[in-house]
């Protein structure tokens, strides 16, 4: 039996491939920083010397909206947090890799 009014909101994969995802970190210098993924993330607002690639942990699923597939990351060590986007690869058009190397993949 399905509830009345379940059917209003299909979404198929297509049109979530598309929409706007917002960003889930807030960055605050008076709280705590705080990994509530999927919901919210609360991070220092600058990263600090621990801050490499190597401390860097993934955190939850690699996404992708429009060609531009990222996932979150967070230093271990301080909680500094990131939206990293990955490199452009073969089958991304060429606006999308022009646009990656303007951004230098990474954007807070």
């Amino acid at each position: 039996m399905r509830r009345i009014g379940s059917n209003i909101r299909k979404k198929n994969s297509e049109e979530r491939s598309h929409r706007l995802t917002k960003n889930i970190i807030c960055y605050s210098a008076e709280d705590t920083p705080n990994n509530d993924y999927p919901r919210k993330i609360v991070s220092p607002p600058s990263p600090s010397t621990c801050c490499t690639d190597a401390n860097r942990i993934s955190v939850g699923s690699v996404r992708e909206v429009e060609g531009f597939k990222f996932c979150y990351k967070i230093c271990q060590e301080c909680g500094h947090a990131v939206k990293y986007f990955f490199p452009a690869n073969e089958s991304t058009s060429q606006a999308v890799k022009d646009y990656r190397s303007w951004k230098k993949y990474m954007v807070q």
